[in-house]
């Protein structure tokens, strides 16, 4: 269920846009991690059953991956408004890349999810996207 972390660092590390991006083991305060900015962060975020098959001890599982953008600004740190400018463009291009792209053979296209609230933090925007895909366990 893992296996699709390293296919989407791969893909979101082709745009020009991101410093870097990181999986989930890199996850961290931004501020202890010192990582440049602007950069993303892909995290496994659990999965759900959709169909179970006891005989064949097969199951159609949905995982669910978080893509954060971390944007850091040392402009109005409080408020928070460049940070925010800054991530407009770059989540509408992670949004387009994502979802035209095509994943490994037995996973489903990418779909949009609901995300959990962004976080603004030392004058870096947490910025989470989520998406989901089915594939066959």
């Amino acid at each position: 269920m893992l296996a699709l972390e390293q296919p989407l660092i791969d893909e979101l590390g082709k745009l020009p846009e991101l410093v870097k991006v990181y999986g989930m083991a890199d996850f961290d305060d931004l501020e202890k991690a010192g990582k440049p900015t602007p950069c993303a962060f892909v995290i496994y975020d659990g999965y759900r059953v959709i169909e179970s098959n006891r005989q064949r001890r097969a199951a159609r599982v949905e995982t669910r991956w978080l893509v954060v953008l971390a944007v850091k600004s040392a402009a109005s740190t409080i408020a928070g408004g460049q940070a925010r400018l800054a991530a407009a463009p770059l989540a509408t291009t992670v949004l387009r890349t994502l979802l035209d792209w095509v994943p490994p053979p037995g996973y489903t296209p990418l779909s949009l999810e609901t995300p959990p609230p962004p976080v603004f933090q030392a004058g870096a925007l947490l910025f989470p996207l989520a998406f989901a895909t089915q594939h066959v366990v």
